[in-house]
């Protein structure tokens, strides 16, 4: 092995990673250099290193843009699992210095709990079993919002729909919804509509809960009324009850696997629809224990399901 070759080699480091990743998702040197607030020969120079250390060209120069090579496609998504690793080895560093324990506080519904929280919350411990953890339970959104502006709890676990005030938010993952169909009902292998579980009546949690809202505007979609045969303040019991034969229901299909072991009929909607999670908290409140969940939290939601 010559020198040359050894000596780009110890150069080659997390900064030549992140420089990597940076002119990739802007598109451009100029661009990356902005936002990584370095100058773009600093950066021009870092991207020839590590292609020299790799053995290949990356990007593509075209006039003041950039495109990936298939060297550079192939390289993306393990670059960006290398950046979380370092995060996540940087976070448990940085919270292990702290008290020895520390709490976290998450209000979320029981759709996210099962899926993925009940992961992250594993993954978490694996790292620092001293932590401690309460999560709430609450099926309105509103309320999950209010806990975490007003410090009640650390996150919440809700819809990825936009919010605004003084809280942020970050994708965690996207679920299918399924229709869950009474045995014998519908019989059948392929999609159904929503029109099709109307006539079997609708099974779903109350108003102003995020099942509730998803069906509704599914309804609302194709011009139906807005309404369900049985509403259930408790969102364990809609399978059992569609298992009775009280009628059908949309959920995620992380809660769907129950069902159909127990005899129930688990189908695509037509036309497909996603049920998308994000996690909240309070800007300028993470502590490095809490900084660190956040890190694991996008790590293992990243490994569930990659966001397209």
């Amino acid at each position: 092995m010559g020198s040359r070759g050894g000596l780009y080699r110890q150069r080659m480091d997390r900064r030549h990673l992140e420089h990597f990743l940076a002119v990739a998702e802007a598109g451009s040197f100029t661009g990356a250099a902005r936002a990584l607030h370095i100058a773009q020969p600093s950066l021009s120079l870092s991207i020839a290193a590590l292609e020299r250390e790799l053995g290949v060209l990356l990007f593509q120069r075209l006039g003041r843009g950039i495109r990936l090579t298939e060297a550079g496609t192939a390289m993306l998504e393990p670059t960006r699992r290398t950046i979380r690793s370092f995060a996540l080895v940087q976070g448990a560093a940085r919270s292990a210095s702290e008290a020895g324990f520390g709490q976290i506080s998450i209000m979320s519904s029981t759709v996210w709990v099962m899926e993925p929280l009940v992961r992250i919350i594993g993954a978490f411990r694996s790292l620092h079993p001293s932590a401690q953890f309460t999560i709430l339970d609450s099926t309105r959104r509103s309320d999950v919002i209010e806990s975490v502006r007003t410090g009640a709890v650390d996150f919440g676990l809700l819809d990825a729909i936009a919010i605004s005030g003084n809280v942020v938010g970050r994708w965690l993952m996207d679920q299918e919804l399924v229709a869950i169909i009474p045995p014998r009902a519908l019989p059948g292998y392929g999609p159904v509509t929503i029109e099709d579980l109307i006539p079997l009546g609708l099974v779903c949690t109350g108003e102003g809960t995020e099942m509730r809202a998803i069906l509704d505007a599914r309804l609302e979609a194709v011009g139906q009324r807005q309404e369900v045969a049985v509403e259930t303040a408790h969102l364990a019991a809609v399978i059992p009850l569609v298992l009775a034969g009280a009628g059908a229901a949309v959920l995620p299909v992380g809660l769907a696997a129950g069902a159909l072991s127990e005899g129930a009929r688990v189908a695509h909607l037509q036309p497909p629809a996603q049920f998308s999670a994000q996690i909240i908290w309070r800007p300028g409140g993470l502590s490095p224990l809490t900084e660190h969940f956040l890190n694991v939290a996008a790590d293992v939601s990243a490994q569930i399901a990659p966001h397209s």
